[in-house]
């Protein structure tokens, strides 16, 4: 049993290792993509067709996209390696959640959801890093304003806990069952949500988890089929 855990084990650091460096290997062809598009965009290539210029926006959709989830691999990889960079600051978490809460509101507008901010100006500061705590909170509000059909409700709230924060992500939208919930913190699932319909790598909330737990912090998804998902994550102050 000692012997199979450990060659399990072994396996897992391969596999980390090898999409790591897999992901690192994509980011130069995708950067000569998106950088042919924009100069094509641009109109260094000569003027374009109206249908062309379609394609060339598709194509920069499509590569951003892209690279966004290459850098979300990324950061999965190394933080399971343990290598994930990690300032530790004091962070002014009503600064960071009212930026996150300004540049999300015109997606969930756009939507037609109802999208309430509660933000308490004492919830305090944080030792972290900024940038992944934003990231964590970006990710969250992504995946509420994704799964919440349009006319629903979304609140963002945020308070003082004790000696810690609170943070709460919720929403009216289908809910998930118990199955449904651990499969939105696996990293290896996939998920559907409703831009097209399609299947994809549910990477954003096992990251948040992540982040999150680097911080010190607990994150915590209750849902029920019907009754609309609520995120909470406390962070130490």
């Amino acid at each position: 049993m000692r012997g199979r855990a450990d060659a399990l084990e072994e396996a897992d650091k391969v596999k980390t290792a090898f999409v790591a460096n897999m992901s690192y290997e994509l980011r130069t062809p995708l950067t000569s993509i998106s950088g042919y598009a924009e100069m094509l965009a641009q109109g260094f290539g000569g003027a374009l067709e109206p249908v062309a210029k379609d394609y060339v926006a598709a194509i920069l959709e499509s590569s951003g996209r892209l690279s966004g989830l290459v850098d979300r691999v990324l950061d999965l990889t190394q933080s399971d390696a343990g290598s994930l960079p990690m300032e530790r600051k004091p962070v002014e978490l009503a600064v960071l959640l009212l930026d996150a809460a300004r540049d999300h509101k015109p997606v969930a507008s756009a939507k037609g959801l109802d999208f309430a901010i509660e933000i308490d100006p004492g919830v305090g500061a944080a030792r972290g890093d900024a940038k992944r705590l934003r990231q964590a909170v970006d990710y969250l509000l992504d995946n509420a304003i994704a799964f919440t059909p349009a006319g629903g409700r979304i609140l963002f709230h945020a308070s003082a806990e004790g000696e810690g924060a609170l943070i709460v992500v919720s929403d009216n939208g289908p809910g998930m069952d118990a199955a449904a919930q651990a499969a939105a913190l696996d990293r290896f699932s996939r998920v559907t949500g409703d831009r097209n319909g399609d299947s994809a790598l549910g990477l954003g909330l096992p990251l948040a988890k992540q982040f999150v737990e680097a911080h010190g912090g607990t994150l915590t998804l209750m849902s029920e089929p019907g009754e609309g998902t609520a995120i909470s994550v406390v962070l130490p102050r």
